[in-house]
């Protein structure tokens, strides 16, 4: 019997990370039988959706490995780990999903004024809430770009010669440049942190792709839409939450909005095409959108993703210039 093939799924005990989960596990044909790597920063939550993994598909192998993206300790020690787990050395498919939204209050002006000026929109949008400025992690980066960004490259580039023909799946966001400055390209002082981090995924897509094809390993970017996840849970309101969900809902019935997915196993439609789809089929200049019909039903759309090549080649070097300042001394 062949070898199962390694899939690797940051942030996986939840949300769009366990979707692709059960997605994967679900597949029983030659050539596409996965074991699965929750790789998780809480081992608690992660052991329980190993847990709830294995009650729907007991024969599956799921492993569990602590990882959290905003330590660079932590991602050097996932990274040997994972090189380990494999029985022929090589990671199938990596998928750089894990993520964090620092929010701080729901913004009663933004939501206001978002409804009177552009209603559709601001339900693509995350203007009602507003988020933390100045977080810092213990290594001195902004924390959301560290835990979204930064911390997935640095996997990337320590698993790079353990992936020969796999591929690299970022989960993105309908991200925009959103005040993003050079000067603080971390975004740390900014007030839309998670979407900066989520554009310069989009930015660095493309020339990662490219560094990425001498060692056979694709680089590719998938949107899940808006997907009523753990987001909002920091706001310590669940009846808003259940509203949030209802006017998705609704909204999504009447007017169609294809990008409202809600659930999460619509959600990671987008990055599962981008993991499985034949190599013929896939394109780094192309974004993978999770997208739905009114009643539900997931689809892929495929839209070019937005680029700037100036914005790209500064980003990857003061990204490339991270990772050298934490390589291991020679």
């Amino acid at each position: 019997m062949p070898a199962k093939r390694l899939a690797v799924i940051t942030g996986g005990n939840s949300g769009i990370g366990l979707a692709i989960a059960r997605r994967l596990l679900s597949i029983n044909s030659d050539g596409h039988e996965f074991r699965v790597v929750l790789a998780c920063r809480n081992k608690g939550k992660g052991k329980a959706a190993r847990d709830e993994l294995l009650t729907t598909y007991p024969q599956a192998q799921v492993d569990l490995v602590e990882l959290d993206t905003s330590s660079v300790a932590s991602v050097e020690r996932a990274a040997i780990a994972l090189r380990t787990l494999s029985c022929d050395g090589t990671i199938s498919l990596l998928f750089c999903n894990a993520g964090s939204m620092a929010i701080d209050s729901l913004d009663m002006f933004g939501i206001v004024s978002g409804l009177l000026s552009h209603p559709i929109a601001f339900f693509e949008s995350s203007e009602a809430l507003r988020q933390k400025r100045g977080l810092v992690t213990a290594d001195g980066m902004g924390e959301t770009f560290q835990t979204n960004v930064f911390g997935h490259y640095l996997l990337i580039a320590r698993l790079t010669e353990a992936m020969a023909g796999g591929r690299v799946i970022w989960t993105g966001s309908a991200a925009s440049q959103l005040q993003f400055k050079a000067c603080d390209y971390q975004h740390v002082w900014g007030d839309k942190p998670y979407e900066s981090s989520k554009y310069i995924v989009d930015q660095i897509a493309v020339p990662l792709d490219q560094r990425l094809r001498p060692f056979g390993v694709r680089c590719l970017v998938a949107e899940p839409g808006n997907v009523c996840t753990n987001f909002l849970a920091g706001l310590g309101l669940p009846l808003f939450e259940y509203l949030v969900v209802g006017v998705f809902y609704f909204i999504r019935f009447v007017l169609g909005i294809a990008r409202f997915t809600i659930n999460a196993d619509s959600g990671a439609e987008g990055c599962c095409y981008a993991a499985l789809a034949d190599e013929e089929c896939v394109d780094s200049r192309i974004k993978y959108h999770s997208q739905v019909t009114r009643t539900g039903k997931a689809y892929v759309g495929q839209f070019p993703l937005v680029q700037n090549k100036d914005t790209a080649a500064f980003l990857m070097g003061r990204l490339d210039g991270l990772v050298k300042r934490f390589d291991e001394p020679k």
